[in-house]
C-alpha cells in the first residue's frame, strides 16, 4: 500500500488564538495545497483567505448570472479557405459582468466546473445559441464544446437531443466538439455518449488534435466526423519546421480517412494561404473574425471572409 498525504497548517497564536479559527485556516491552507501540489504542505497565509472569499463570491455571482442569462453566446465563423464562405460557427461563452467588466472564459469556466455549475452554464449557452441561429440563412453549422466532466454523464446525449427538440434545431447542423484530454478519463462512457449522438445525426469533432492522449486510437474507436488542428501548431508552423510537419501530417491523415480538417488560430493571410496550399479546406481565427455577438454573426453570413480583408482582431 502506498500512502500519501497533503497538509495544511495554521500556527497558534500568530494565525489565531481560537481553536475553531485555527482549524478553519488550516483547512484553507489544505485546500490551497490540494489545488497547487498534492502530497505537499502549505502554511496558512492571509492572502489565501482573501482568495477564498473572492472565489466564493464569484461562484455565487456566476450562479446568478446563469439564472439571469447574463452569460451569452458569441460566434466565431469557420471559413472555407478557397472561397471565403462561412460554413459554420463555434459558440463561445462571454460574461459581461455589470461591475467587474468582461470576465475571461478560462476564469469563469473553471469556477463553473469546480462548483458543479458547468452543466447549467453549457445548456444555457446552447439553448440561446440554437434559438438564435435556427433560422440563419445558409444553414450554417453550430459547434459546442463539451467538457471532460460532462462526458462522464450517461444522460448527456439525451439531454443534448432534448435541447435540439426543444429549440427546433436540426441535428445535422449541430456539432459537438470534444478534446482528447476530455476523452481520457472515461473512454467507454465517451464512446456511449458520442455514438448515441451520432446515431441521431449530430456531427462529432475531435478538438485540439495532436495535443492529447492516443489520438490515433480515438479516431479508430470513436464516430469522429471532423478533426480540428490545435492553434499551438498553426501559429508556429511558419517559424518552426516541426509544427509545419505536424500540420501537414494531420491534413494528410484527415484526407486518408475521409475526415474534413479545420485549422484553428489563423491570424494572418500568410497562415491562411499556407494552409490552403497544404490542402486544408476550412479554418477559423481572428484573421477572419473574432468571436462576435449573435447580431454581428448573422451579418457576416453571405460575406466572403478572407484574403481581401485585413485582420479584424
Amino acid at each position: 500500500v502506498t500512502v500519501g498525504a497533503t497538509a495544511g497548517v495554521s500556527l497558534w497564536p500568530s494565525d489565531s488564538a481560537l481553536p475553531e479559527e485555527l482549524l478553519r485556516k488550516a483547512d484553507v491552507a489544505l485546500a490551497r495545497a490540494k489545488a497547487e501540489s498534492r502530497g505537499d504542505v502549505r502554511f496558512f497565509q492571509p492572502v489565501m483567505d482573501a482568495d477564498l472569499r473572492e472565489r466564493s463570491l464569484l461562484q455565487n455571482e456566476l450562479k446568478q448570472a446563469i439564472a439571469n442569462n447574463q452569460i451569452v453566446p458569441y460566434f466565431q465563423p469557420v471559413v472555407d479557405l478557397a472561397t471565403g464562405d462561412i460554413r459554420g460557427f463555434e459558440v463561445l461563452a462571454r460574461w459581461h459582468h455589470p461591475a467587474r467588466g468582461t470576465i475571461p472564459p478560462l476564469t469563469f469556466i473553471s469556477f463553473a466546473e469546480d462548483s458543479g455549475l458547468i452543466g447549467d452554464l453549457t445548456f444555457s449557452i446552447i439553448r440561446a445559441a440554437l434559438r438564435t441561429a435556427r433560422n440563419w440563412s445558409g444553414e450554417p453549422t453550430i459547434a459546442i464544446n463539451i467538457s471532460q466532466t460532462q462526458l462522464t454523464d450517461p444522460k448527456l446525449a439525451d439531454k443534448l437531443l432534448g435541447v435540439l427538440a426543444e429549440t427546433g434545431f436540426p441535428p445535422h447542423r449541430f456539432e459537438v466538439e470534444v478534446t482528447e484530454n476530455a476523452l481520457a478519463s472515461d473512454i467507454r462512457m465517451a464512446k456511449f455518449v458520442l455514438h448515441r449522438l451520432k446515431s441521431q445525426g449530430v456531427c462529432i469533432s475531435l478538438d485540439d488534435f495532436g495535443t492529447g492522449y492516443s489520438c490515433l486510437g480515438h479516431l479508430a474507436q470513436l464516430p469522429v466526423d471532423k478533426i480540428k488542428i490545435d492553434s499551438s501548431f498553426t501559429r508556429t508552423m511558419r517559424e518552426r519546421g516541426q509544427s509545419a510537419t505536424i500540420v501537414k501530417l494531420i491534413i494528410g491523415l484527415g484526407r486518408s480517412l475521409g475526415l474534413p480538417v479545420i485549422a484553428e488560430g489563423i491570424e494572418t493571410a500568410a497562415d491562411a494561404e499556407a494552409l490552403l496550399q497544404m490542402g486544408c479546406a476550412t479554418a477559423q481565427g481572428y484573421y477572419f473574425s473574432p468571436p462576435v455577438p449573435a447580431g454581428a454573426a448573422s451579418e457576416l453570413i453571405g460575406r466572403r471572409l478572407g484574403y481581401d480583408m485585413t485582420a479584424s482582431a
